[in-house]
Parts: C-alpha cells; structure tokens; sequence
C-alpha cells in the first residue's frame, strides 16, 4: 500500500513580482512544479543556493528580507517571450528544467509599465 502525505505550505513559495526584477538580478535552480495564476503560468523553482529576497517585492509581500531556497516566477510578458524565443516546446517549463533567468532590462510598453526582458537559459534531460 501506497501512503502519500503533503502540506499546502511546502509546495508553495513567494512570487518575485514586477518590482524586483531590476537588469542584472538572476536565478538559477530547478523547477520544481508549474502552477496558474489569474496572471499567467507561474513556476516554483528550488534556487541552487539560497538568496535573501526581500519580501516587500514579492507576493505575498512581507515586511523584512528573507533568505529563501525556493521561489517563483513566471505570469510576467517578457519572461513568456524569453521562453518563446529559446526555444522551450509549447513555451513552457517542466519540473526538472535546470534553468537560470537573467534580467536584462526593461523595454517602454506605451502601457504604463515598462516591460521586463530575460535571458532564460534552460537544460532539460
């Protein structure tokens, strides 16, 4: 017999939002697991080393910076560009993916908000 166990909690992590992608930030880990939000595809990724974060740019926000080893990211237009232009089948991400998301700056949208560019690199098995 077969016995599985888990908590919401685990499998959760923050979103990095719009505001802390700033040309230079980076991240390199795995995907763990895909997941939809009401803004798009979102990916939860165990980071190879920990980072501090802080929290203020995150969803949900915090009040403090925080070291994590988890994150996620996605539901942002430049970063479903970046995949489409890499490459990835179906511009999606699976769990296993080594990858490393890079910001490269910011582009005007005539939208109010710049929008944010990425040089995603992914490794797939």
């Amino acid at each position: 017999m077969a016995h599985f166990g888990g908590k919401t909690a685990d499998a959760g992590a923050p979103i990095l939002g719009a505001k802390y992608w700033k040309k230079g930030k980076q991240i390199i880990g795995t995907v763990l697991r895909a997941f939809s939000t009401e803004k798009g595809e979102c990916y939860t990724i165990q980071l190879y080393r920990e980072m501090e974060i802080d929290r203020k740019l995150t969803y949900p926000q915090g009040e403090s910076k925080e070291s994590l080893d988890k994150i996620s990211v996605g539901a942002l237009k430049g970063f479903g560009m970046a995949l489409q232009a890499a490459g990835v089948p179906g511009c999606k991400l699976l769990p296993g993916d080594k990858v490393q998301i890079t910001c490269t700056g910011t582009t005007p949208s005539g939208k109010g908000s710049d929008m944010i560019d990425f040089d995603i690199q992914v490794d797939r098995d």
